[in-house]
């Protein structure tokens, strides 16, 4: 995983379609993810103009915010197909990685919080 030392902020989708519209048809915030059958598909660009999302497995988890687990996989919406990208979905929440390198990151259960990515001002 490129960005770990990234705050990353998560909106729970239920459909793979859903999840791959919203990672192929739209432009977010470098913080914003998604959740999606038990993974998380963590924004892991280098820019809101390239997409690409780690896939991680949460193997356990610390405080409030603290994540450890597995990146599984990756999709990179402008270099694959959004068809490659459901297939791939399928492949990880059937428990087949692609790579399984360990990852400890800060993920809040929120769009609006605050940090450097996002661009919001946390309000007193």
């Amino acid at each position: 995983m490129n960005h770990q030392d990234r705050a990353f902020s998560f909106q729970e989708i239920e459909s793979k379609e859903d999840l791959v519209a919203a990672m192929f048809n739209h432009k977010w915030p470098l913080c914003y993810s998604f959740f999606h059958r038990k993974l998380l598909y963590l924004n892991d660009s280098m820019s809101e103009d390239s997409p690409e999302y780690a896939i991680v497995i949460i193997d356990k988890t610390e405080g409030r915010f603290g994540v450890y687990g597995h990146e599984v996989g990756r999709i990179n919406a402008t270099s694959m197909q959004a068809s490659e990208a459901l297939d791939l979905i399928d492949e990880v929440s059937a428990g087949q990685y692609r790579i399984k390198d360990p990852v400890k990151v800060v993920v809040e259960p929120k769009w609006h919080h605050c940090c450097r990515f996002c661009g919001l001002e946390e309000i007193d």
